[in-house]
C-alpha cells in the first residue's frame, strides 16, 4: 500500500500564517494589521511568527511577488495555442477575470498594498508587473497592425487596459458569471483597440482674433487712437 505523502507541520503551520495574512491585510489594509493581532488571529504568540517570516515588509513582498508570478504564469499557460492576437487577447482577459474570481484578495495586495511595500521591494516587483503588461502590449501591437494602425498607440491602450482590468479587483461583487465577465471585458478592450487613440486627441485651438479698429456710434471707424491722426 502506498503512503500518502503529507507537508510537514512546519510547511502546514507557514501556509496558515501566509493565508492569514492575505485575509487580514485584504480586509482591514497592510497599515492596520501588527504582527501581534497576526499571531493573535492564528492563536500563536508574536514571537512565534518569527520562525516562518523575516519581517511584516517581507511578508508583503513575498504574498505580492507571489501573485504577480502566479498571475503571469497562468496568463501565459491559458495563451499557449492561441493562434492570432485577438484569441490571444480573448484569452488574456479570461485568464485575468479567472484570477480575480478565485484570488480576489491576493490581487487587493497587488492594487491597494504596492504603495506600502519599500523602495527595494517595489523594484523587484515592478519587474513582474512590467512582465505582464509587456505581454499585453505586444497582443495589442499584433492586434494594431492587423487593422492598419501605428504601433505606437499600443503603449496608451495598454496603460488604459490595464487599468480596466486592476480595477476590477476592487469592485464589488457583481452577479454575472465569469464568462459574461470575460466577454463584456474582451468587448471593452477591443472597443479601445478599434478606436484608437481619435478621442484622445485634443480639440483645435480656435484661430487668434486679430485687431480690428473700435467702431463709433455712427458706425464709422474711430481713428482717434490711431497714432498720426
Amino acid at each position: 500500500m502506498l503512503a500518502i505523502a503529507s507537508s510537514p507541520p512546519a510547511t502546514r503551520a507557514r501556509d496558515r500564517l501566509l493565508d492569514a495574512a492575505i485575509e487580514l491585510f485584504a480586509r482591514h489594509g497592510f497599515q492596520a494589521i501588527g504582527l501581534r493581532d497576526l499571531a493573535s488571529y492564528l492563536g500563536l504568540h508574536a514571537g512565534s511568527l518569527y520562525h516562518h517570516i523575516e519581517n511584516k515588509q517581507c511578508l508583503l513582498f513575498e504574498l505580492i511577488e507571489t501573485a504577480l508570478s502566479d498571475l503571469l504564469l497562468d496568463t501565459k499557460r491559458r495563451m499557449r495555442g492561441a493562434k492570432t492576437p485577438r484569441e490571444r487577447l480573448r484569452r488574456f482577459v479570461q485568464a485575468f477575470v479567472a484570477f480575480n474570481r478565485r484570488e480576489k484578495q491576493r490581487l487587493v495586495l497587488v492594487t491597494r498594498e504596492f504603495v506600502n511595500l519599500d523602495e527595494e521591494h517595489q523594484r523587484q516587483a515592478n519587474q513582474l508587473k512590467d512582465a505582464y503588461r509587456a505581454l499585453l502590449r505586444t497582443i495589442i501591437a499584433d492586434e494594431y497592425k492587423d487593422r492598419g494602425h501605428h504601433e505606437q498607440e499600443a503603449g496608451l491602450i495598454t496603460h488604459a487596459v490595464m487599468g480596466l482590468l486592476y480595477g476590477q479587483s476592487l469592485w464589488i461583487e457583481v452577479d454575472v458569471s465569469e464568462q459574461q465577465l470575460a466577454d463584456l471585458f474582451t468587448h471593452c478592450v477591443t472597443g479601445m483597440i478599434a478606436g484608437g487613440t481619435a478621442g484622445l486627441t485634443p480639440p483645435a485651438r480656435p484661430p487668434k482674433r486679430t485687431h480690428r479698429a473700435d467702431r463709433g456710434p455712427s458706425g464709422l471707424t474711430d481713428t482717434s487712437d490711431i497714432p498720426g491722426r
